[in-house]
């Protein structure tokens, strides 16, 4: 069928706010997932920074000379009302089954490389599972973090954060500066950095015994 040049024109205009949406989360050069299924994952990413901002610019922002209780509560406010906006969120919602698929080849990918075993050094390094903390009532001992790894849920404030291996970075989807890939054991979840949110995760994503679950 003949499309209308005027139809023809809104199709153009739609895919180049498409383009311009995801412009910021563009992939790097090296990724190796399908065009269909990093533009799905693209597209529920984005849709989440959408309602990150939307709530962000809701709450009154504080001052350059605000207090650490004034900053803390400003953060407390922004993370309840994305738990809220996000009530009933469950594993899969941004790491559908295709982009969970594809993302575990890469890392299976980099893990069978021959820098396969800095790899995991890296993943390793101040993973919650891996390192130890001290114990607030005695500093000279130590203990493993705990850290929940739940959709939604609050990422442990007093857990370390892990690495991300940079050869691997340059494979996975790049994302906005609002979330953050990171590992927790073998789980990959992926964080809004500012509120401090699992957003949601690949369980045992890491398909190598050195880094425990």
């Amino acid at each position: 069928m003949r499309r209308h040049p005027s139809c023809l024109l809104l199709v153009l205009l739609a895919a180049s706010c498409s383009l311009n949406r995801n412009a910021h989360i563009a992939p790097a050069a090296d990724v190796d997932i399908d065009a269909r299924v990093l533009a799905e994952f693209q597209e529920e990413v984005e849709d989440y920074v959408d309602l990150h901002r939307e709530l962000v610019e809701r709450i009154p922002t504080v001052g350059p000379n605000a207090t650490a209780e004034e900053i803390a509560a400003h953060r407390e406010k922004m993370t309840r009302g994305i738990q809220a906006k996000r009530k009933g969120a469950k594993r899969g919602d941004i790491f559908e089954s295709r982009v969970e698929a594809a993302i575990r080849r890469v890392i299976a990918r980099e893990l069978a490389s021959p820098e396969g075993q800095q790899v995991v050094k890296e993943i390793l390094q101040g993973n919650p599972r891996a390192e130890r903390v001290p114990n607030q009532s005695d500093p000279t001992r130590t203990h493993p973090a705990a850290v929940r790894v739940v959709v939604n849920g609050l990422y442990n404030e007093d857990a370390p954060l892990s690495s991300m291996p940079p050869s691997l970075l340059l494979k996975l989807p790049q994302l906005p500066e609002q979330v953050r890939y990171r590992f927790v054991g073998r789980d990959l979840i992926l964080r809004d950095a500012q509120a401090n949110l699992i957003l949601d995760f690949i369980k045992n994503a890491v398909p190598n015994p050195a880094v425990p679950r």
